[in-house]
């Protein structure tokens, strides 16, 4: 690919170039009216503008002007009606666009937009699962299901969708999902762990160099992901919660009542009150009972207001992180961005205008993926723009509002041509 400086020209033309590497399914017809590039593109299109009515627009814009905005600015030559973009989208693998995360990626590292990100030597990724598709009536052979006491069943598409996070980052930066499969013979659980350690084997190569410390809940805080982590070169900052962990737990018990467990507390202000930050940690202690056992770190944070001794905080974390008094409140600070997964990519994909849980189309066989991907695709750039581009950054600040800036796009693309 071609090194330039990033805008929203060069991340399109990530996107341009994967679908040039895509076969189109379809069989060569006389009878074929619209292109794979113009079907991916539209659905993009979609996703990006947040609307799904923008193709409509700019179909009047066309009848009108002879010219339209989805032209002008994606790429589409002809417009194709929804059903029409479902139909060939649904024969497309999702994981044919996932190039287009690894390009922006490693351009965002190369041009140094990655430094703030960097936390305990690396970059924080986190990994969390998401359901983003349900319904008792619709449903494909890729779909997990869930039997209720009632003998009703839900079918359902749910991903890991990773992002780099770091403290302090208002801004999370997504990388290629993974999306959750059934499995014979495992639960919903086991599957997500499942996706989780095929994205780690997948993508492990692409951070070949830089340092990365995956975090996670404890669903993923057992042997067998640990040693995954560990095989790939990664770190790992999990939480551990005793329910879960009765075995390492035992041995915490017997290490503290040898006063083995080290402790630190610190206080800082918050607003108008003091809280009292108060740690304890220890290395090398097994995971589990059975051997082989693989050694963790473990530490734990209780935040309590001085004031009036309420407990604020309260969680525990195993990493290879090596912990002391210098380094144990950075693991525990970089375990708790975990929760930006939730906060700064779930709850914006759902409830800021990229509609995570609306039903785009469900399909036959790989529509619903297809559409999630390229829906984060568009999160992706539009992030990558609030990073890199200055005229992106001055018209956001000064909209104020995401939903606001979204809709004053729609408005100037309805009427204007640009």
């Amino acid at each position: 690919m071609e090194t330039m400086p990033l805008s929203f020209g060069v991340l399109l033309g990530f996107l341009h170039e994967v679908i040039k590497q895509t076969k189109d399914p379809r069989q060569k017809s006389n009878g074929t009216r619209y292109s794979l590039r113009e079907a991916i593109l539209a659905a993009f299109s979609v996703f990006f503008m947040q609307c799904e009515s923008f193709l409509e627009h700019q179909r009047q814009m066309q009848s009108q002007r002879g010219k339209d905005n989805a032209q002008t600015l994606f790429g589409v030559v002809q417009i194709p009606t929804m059903p029409q973009i479902r139909n060939i989208l649904d024969e497309i693998v999702a994981e044919k666009l996932f190039a287009v995360f690894g390009w922006v990626y490693k351009a965002l590292q190369r041009e140094g937009h990655l430094k703030p990100y960097e936390y305990l030597g690396g970059l924080l990724v986190t990994l969390d699962g998401t359901e983003y598709f349900s319904s008792q009536k619709i449903h494909c052979k890729h779909c997990c299901s869930r039997t209720h006491k009632n003998g009703a069943v839900t079918y359902f598409h749910s991903a890991i969708l990773p992002v780099i996070v770091a403290p302090g980052q208002s801004e999370v930066i997504s990388l290629a999902p993974e999306y959750i499969t059934p499995q014979d013979g495992y639960e919903k659980q086991d599957c997500e762990v499942a996706a989780a350690k095929r994205w780690i084997t997948a993508h492990a190569e692409e951070f070949s160099g830089q340092p990365v410390t995956l975090l996670g809940d404890d669903l993923y805080s057992h042997q067998p992901m640990c040693k995954s982590c560990e095989d790939a070169g990664m770190n790992f900052i999990f939480t551990c919660l005793p329910e879960s962990h009765p075995a390492l737990y035992d041995w915490l018990s017997y290490l503290d009542r040898a006063g083995d467990v080290k402790t630190l507390e610190t206080r800082q202000w918050h607003k108008r009150s003091q809280e009292i930050y108060s740690y304890r940690y220890v290395n090398q202690i097994p995971i589990r009972d059975t051997q082989p056992a693989l050694l963790v770190n473990w530490c734990e944070l209780t935040l309590t207001r001085e004031s009036d001794g309420k407990v604020l905080y309260s969680n525990a974390f195993i990493t290879h992180h090596l912990l002391d008094d210098n380094s144990v409140a950075q693991v525990v600070r970089a375990g708790r961005c975990r929760w930006k997964t939730e906060n700064e990519n779930h709850n914006v994909l759902k409830t800021k205008g990229y509609h995570l849980e609306h039903s785009f189309g469900h399909g036959q066989h790989h529509l619903a993926t297809t559409l999630l991907t390229l829906n984060l695709l568009a999160f992706l750039f539009h992030t990558v723009l609030h990073l890199v581009d200055k005229t992106y950054q001055r018209i956001r600040k000064q909209r104020g509002t995401r939903r606001g800036f979204f809709q004053d796009i729609l408005s100037l693309t309805k009427y204007l041509l640009f």
